[in-house]
């Protein structure tokens, strides 16, 4: 792997690390990616990638923070250092949005479809730098919580499928946590994007929180991207007996399966489950109810608007935290047809065709490692998308 370092102003690619004993790079769609690095070239390597620098890969558009270094012996004794980091989004745990009255989940100013809101939260925590807060009327955010050079887009053109526009309940806390209750509930992905001269859909809000896109060629800064994988189970085949899976682990597990939620607070005792599962399966042994906190109707809060904003959570719940896992762990072998960010992606959904059945799966993750025995690559493959 060409592993760069990179401008934490422009975002440029600078130089490249070289003589790292091993390198393991993680991208994933839900939640953030990470990498981790060994060698013993300590002093060398801690002055290209200091901590809160940041690196990215030659093939790769994901841009990762270092968080930490940490130097330790290996089995011989020879001292060596291990750098990690995460995927730049990983960023929002960072950013804290506070407008609520204490211990109130409270409407966004105005209704957005799944992938609006996302995008609201995202904009709001990394590039709004206007002083006014878009999600809470008569409110202010930090001007200085903006980072020069990086935008917000969205790759899903309108008319995608991303749920009604409705009103969306946020609460007080970190940003990033109520923008996972958005993604699961929308089956969404945050992914980072460097400049790299392509197009793409940039955001804006305006007055009132009003949402709006444009296209814009040639983008030079950095993007967080909104986006949603594609269903290629009819063109995307993994097949164990055609021999694309090289030693795969297979997990089957039922344990925090949970087919229903209510939400505490609910005025109408609405039962929210998953949509994408079948219908009429949800009774006797197979109903697997669980609860959360809705919080409370403010005061002059429309009924229909109060319920409407509860739907986000009980999806989280039931398709998040407790959805089945069925997963396969293996690595793809590097002579199959398919290739990593050509014929799919993270969260797109392929078909598996593993020992122990067939199945659709999605593409949660994509590992990439790089020792003494050479470089490979391989997806995780899940029944649920994180």
């Amino acid at each position: 792997m060409d592993l760069l370092t990179m401008n934490r102003n422009d975002f440029s690619v600078k130089e490249l690390i070289e003589g790292y004993r091993t390198l393991i790079w993680t991208e994933r769609f839900q939640p953030f990616g990470d990498f981790e690095l060994h060698t013993e070239d300590i002093d060398y390597t801690r002055d290209l990638l200091p901590e809160r620098s940041l690196c990215t890969l030659l093939d790769s558009n994901e841009v990762m923070r270092v968080d930490s270094h940490e130097i330790q012996e290996d089995d011989d004794g020879v001292p060596q250092l291990v750098v990690k980091g995460r995927t730049i989004d990983a960023f929002l745990t960072n950013r804290v949005w506070k407008n609520a009255p204490y211990g109130k989940s409270v409407k966004m100013q105005t209704k957005y479809t799944i992938k609006q809101a996302c995008a609201a939260l995202v904009w709001t925590a990394v590039v709004n730098d206007t002083g006014d807060d878009v999600l809470r009327v008569s409110s202010t955010y930090p001007a200085g919580n903006s980072i020069p050079h990086v935008i917000c887009t969205v790759s899903m053109p309108e008319g995608t499928d991303d749920g009604s526009v409705k009103a969306r309940k946020i609460e007080n806390g970190i940003i990033y946590d109520q923008l996972m209750t958005f993604m699961a509930s929308g089956k969404l992905g945050i992914r980072i994007i460097r400049p790299n001269g392509t197009k793409g859909r940039k955001v804006n809000f305006g007055s009132g929180g009003a949402y709006s896109v444009e296209t814009v060629d040639n983008i030079t800064n950095c993007r967080f991207d909104i986006y949603k994988g594609r269903d290629l189970t009819d063109s995307v085949v993994f097949s164990w007996k055609a021999g694309h899976l090289d030693n795969p682990k297979y997990l089957f597990s039922s344990e925090n399966l949970k087919t229903g939620a209510y939400v505490v607070g609910d005025p109408r005792n609405h039962y929210y489950t998953d949509p994408d599962e079948l219908p009429g399966t949800n009774t006797g042994w197979n109903r697997l109810d669980t609860f959360v906190d809705g919080g409370s109707k403010e005061g002059s809060e429309d009924a229909d608007d109060f319920e409407e904003g509860l739907e986000d959570k009980g999806l989280r719940a039931v398709r998040k935290e407790g959805s089945r896992i069925r997963t396969v762990d293996a690595q793809i072998s590097p002579f199959i047809n398919f290739k990593y960010n050509v014929d799919y992606r993270l969260g797109d959904r392929v078909k598996v065709q593993g020992r122990y059945g067939s199945s659709n799966q999605y593409v949660t993750e994509f590992i990439r490692t790089q020792d003494e025995n050479g470089e490979v690559g391989y997806p995780t493959l899940s029944s649920k998308l994180s």
